[in-house]
């Protein structure tokens, strides 16, 4: 499918709408891993503020010729060359008429297609991903009110080349935002930082269940043990090697490139706090979005400043350096992370088991118990863990 797998930008322009709370309009529930929807994160939505340079965009997809088939048939309402690209359990899920009346919103409301802004590939176990940035627009000459507004098309390709996952809906660019942001829907896809089953000691949107929440970079931010019996350390036993989430591997969250690299800083006697991450990694996973990963063992990092990292991938072993008094697994996503300017990103997790239910998309909070899918397969999936096709207002 994808004539390349590597990150592709083509631009770096602002885009304007802020976050409001959408109209829910039609919900419809998929199997698990086939969730498709179209979507917007606005009512009416607005137009970009600071229209973009349109010279710097690209009118073709430079990542993959699929990218170009799918906006184009989505352009010419083409539904019958979407139905057919797809596989037959997606398929099964989407009336055609359902994909119909998508196509005819995005058309009215937002205009055709003008150029890629940013794109980029991955690969996610046997799936082919891709996800990029639209402008669309539509001249006052033609209808329209003249306005510029983005649109993230993200789909993924089985090992046959069928449409297998399938995702439409405005972005909101983040160069035009203010936080907090409690509303934005990230363009990655993140899963679990490691394996087995971890508790969330904190993590969520709410002040109640994350102490972070007062942060601005790290307003929802998670930090990550492991419990046995309830504990997270055998009774009477405290050094860093006795807690049951001690070694264990932290790992990519998503496809990216190592921003920043630390390593080398002494752990923490327990009990004891230590100052800053500690030693860590940030990963540029495109799109403004940096996810930060803190307090390994020292010298247990295998990657440095430069590196390509995919989904999955070791990254080093769960310590106690730093800012931490036990060890854990800090993580967060953030725009801008080592500016005075950067702010927090929400960031659910993808196809994870949150309380022994699976869930394709989740922000799991304190107390709950979190296991990423290549954990074991669910035993049975009922109607409230599928994922629902949800179409909003545009």
């Amino acid at each position: 499918m994808a004539r390349s797998a590597n990150a592709t930008r083509t631009t770096g322009v602002p885009y304007a709408p802020k976050p409001a709370l959408a109209r829910l309009v039609r919900r419809l529930a998929l199997p698990v891993l086939a969730a498709v929807a179209l979507a917007a994160v606005g009512c009416k939505p607005k137009g970009m503020e600071n229209p973009p340079d349109l010279a710097r965009t690209i009118t073709h997809s430079r990542v993959s010729a699929d990218a170009d088939r799918l906006i184009q048939a989505f352009a010419d309402q083409d539904i019958a060359t979407v139905e057919q690209w797809m596989t037959p359990a997606l398929k099964s899920q989407v009336s055609p008429r359902l994909l119909s009346d998508a196509a005819l919103r995005l058309r009215a409301d937002f205009g055709p297609p003008i150029g890629i802004m940013e794109e980029r590939g991955h690969r996610e176990g046997p799936l082919v991903w891709y996800s990029g940035l639209v402008i669309h627009g539509k001249s006052k000459e033609r209808g329209g009110d003249g306005q510029l507004r983005l649109v993230l098309y993200q789909f993924a390709l089985d090992p046959a080349a069928k449409l297998d996952k399938l995702l439409v809906r405005e972005h909101l660019y983040l160069e035009d935002l203010e936080p907090p942001v409690d509303h934005f829907l990230p363009v990655t896809r993140f899963h679990f930082p490691s394996t087995g089953e971890w508790t969330v000691a904190h993590g969520g949107r709410r002040r109640s269940t994350n102490y972070h929440h007062g942060s601005r970079r790290q307003r929802f931010a998670y930090d990550l043990v492991m419990h046995n019996g309830g504990r997270s350390r055998p009774r009477g036993r405290s050094r860093n090697r006795d807690f049951y989430c001690y070694g264990r591997p932290v790992l990519a969250p998503a496809a990216g490139v190592i921003i920043k690299a630390v390593d080398g800083v002494a752990e923490n006697i327990p009990g004891k706090r230590g100052r800053a991450g500690g030693n860590g990694v940030l990963i540029d996973h495109g799109f403004g979005e940096i996810t930060s990963l803190w307090h390994f063992i020292p010298g247990t990092l295998t990657v440095k400043v430069g590196d390509q990292v995919t989904v999955g991938q070791v990254l080093g072993r769960v310590g106690n350096s730093g800012s931490s008094t036990a060890p854990h697994i800090h993580f967060h996503v953030s725009h801008n992370e080592e500016s005075l300017q950067g702010f927090a990103l929400p960031a659910d997790f993808v196809d994870v088991y949150v309380d022994g239910r699976w869930r394709d998309r989740a922000m799991p909070v304190r107390g709950q118990r979190v296991r990423p899918l290549h954990s074991g397969p669910p035993t049975r999936v009922g109607r409230q863990a599928r994922a629902p096709v949800v179409f909003l207002d545009l």
